[in-house]
C-alpha cells in the first residue's frame, strides 16, 4: 500500500519486504483483514481462543512498570497488550519502520477483523508528533472507508510541544487526526491504559468525539492537564508556599532549609492532586468514562462489547463528506 506525500515527502509506504516473495506473502496476508469491498465486512474466522481468556500477563506488564524506579514514566512496548487482546496474539502492523510513538495494527477480536490505533511509550514517551498523528489518521480513515471496527489503546501525556513541531505544522496534524476519528462511523471502544492527559485525551476517541464506550485500567491517570495541573488547581497554596519561601529567606533562614520546605509541600500538593482528580473514579462520576476494568479481564470485555456493537452495525459505503486533511 502507498499514498500521496506529506511535507515533502514523495510518499507513503506502508509496507517494506525484502524480496518478491516476502511481498506477496505479506499481501496475502493483508488481504485476509480487508473485506471485498465498501458493502461488506472483513472476513470473520472462527477462533478457538476463548472470549474470556484471561489476560494476566497485562496484569504482569503493569505491575512491573508501576514497581520500577521511574513508576508511571516507564516505557513499555503497546503490542505486548495488543498481542493479549487479539486471538491467539496474531495481528499485522501497518507501517511498523515508522512514527512508532504510535501503533496501526489489524488483528482479530473473537473472529471479528479490528483495527488498532495505540500509543507507544516505548519511543518518545507516546507523545504524538506530527508524523504520528498523520499515520494515525490514515489508518483511521481506511477502517471507516472499510467497515473495520477499532479499538483505540489510549498512553500519552499529549502532543509533543515545541518550536520545530509547531513550524512544522503540528496544529494542523492534530486536526487531521481528530477529523478522522470524528468522522468515524463503525463500533469504536477506547481502553486507557496508563495516561491520558491534555489534547490527546480529548481527541483520541473519548466520550466527547463520540466513542462508543470508554473503558480504564484503575490505575490510569485521566487528566485535562498532568501533574503541572496542580500548580492551576491549587494555585493559592502554591502561591502561599513560594511567599513564605521567599520570607524564610529575608529573614535570614538556610536556603536549602527553606526550599526543602518548600518541595515537601508542592510533592504533597501533587499527590493530593493525583489522589483527588487525576485517577479515574474524577472521569466516571462525569460519565467520560464509562467503565473500570481489571487489566485480567481486558480481552473479555472487549470481546463482549465489541459483538454487541458488530450485531448492531450494518455496512456500507461511505455516504458522508470526508474532510481533506493537507
Amino acid at each position: 500500500l502507498g499514498g500521496p506525500g506529506v511535507h515533502g515527502q514523495s510518499g507513503v509506504v506502508d509496507l517494506v519486504t525484502p524480496d518478491e516473495l516476502g511481498a506477496l506473502r505479506k499481501a496475502l496476508r493483508l488481504l485476509s483483514y480487508i473485506p471485498d469491498n465498501n458493502y461488506s465486512f472483513a472476513p470473520f474466522h472462527q477462533t478457538s481462543d476463548p472470549l474470556d481468556r484471561p489476560t494476566l500477563e497485562i496484569d504482569i506488564l503493569l505491575n512491573k512498570t508501576f514497581n520500577s524506579t521511574s513508576g508511571f514514566n516507564t516505557p513499555f512496548d503497546i503490542t505486548l497488550v495488543i498481542q493479549q487482546i487479539c486471538d491467539h496474539g496474531a495481528f499485522f502492523e501497518m507501517q511498523p519502520q515508522r512514527a512508532r510513538n504510535i501503533i496501526t495494527a489489524f488483528g482479530r477480536l473473537g473472529g471479528h477483523v479490528v483495527g488498532f490505533l495505540a500509543n507507544n511509550s516505548a519511543e518518545s514517551s507516546g507523545q504524538i508528533d506530527i508524523d504520528a498523528a498523520y499515520k494515525g489518521s490514515r489508518f483511521v480513515r481506511f477502517c471507516n472507508l472499510y467497515n473495520i471496527p477499532m479499538i483505540f489503546l489510549e498512553d500519552t501525556t499529549g502532543f509533543l510541544p515545541g518550536r520545530e513541531q509547531e513550524s512544522a505544522g503540528i496544529v494542523q496534524a492534530g486536526r487531521a487526526l481528530m477529523d478522522s476519528i470524528i468522522d468515524l462511523r463503525v463500533p469504536r471502544l477506547l481502553l486507557i491504559v496508563r495516561n491520558a492527559f491534555g489534547g490527546a485525551y480529548a481527541i483520541w476517541n473519548s466520550q466527547h468525539v463520540g466513542a462508543d464506550l470508554v473503558l480504564t485500567y484503575p490505575t490510569a491517570r485521566v487528566a485535562v492537564m498532568g501533574p503541572a495541573g496542580k500548580e492551576y488547581v491549587y494555585k493559592n497554596e502554591v502561591k502561599a508556599a513560594r511567599r513564605k519561601f521567599s520570607e524564610d529567606l529575608a529573614a535570614g533562614r538556610d536556603e536549602a532549609d527553606a526550599k526543602a520546605d518548600l518541595d515537601k509541600i508542592l510533592a504533597e500538593l501533587g499527590l493530593r492532586y493525583e489522589r483527588e482528580l487525576m485517577n479515574p473514579k474524577e472521569a466516571l462520576s462525569l460519565g467520560s468514562i464509562s467503565q473500570v476494568v481489571m487489566p485480567s479481564d481486558t480481552r473479555r470485555i472487549l470481546a463482549e462489547n465489541l459483538n454487541y456493537l458488530m450485531r448492531h452495525y450494518k455496512p456500507g459505503p461511505m455516504t458522508e463528506v470526508q474532510r481533506e486533511f493537507f
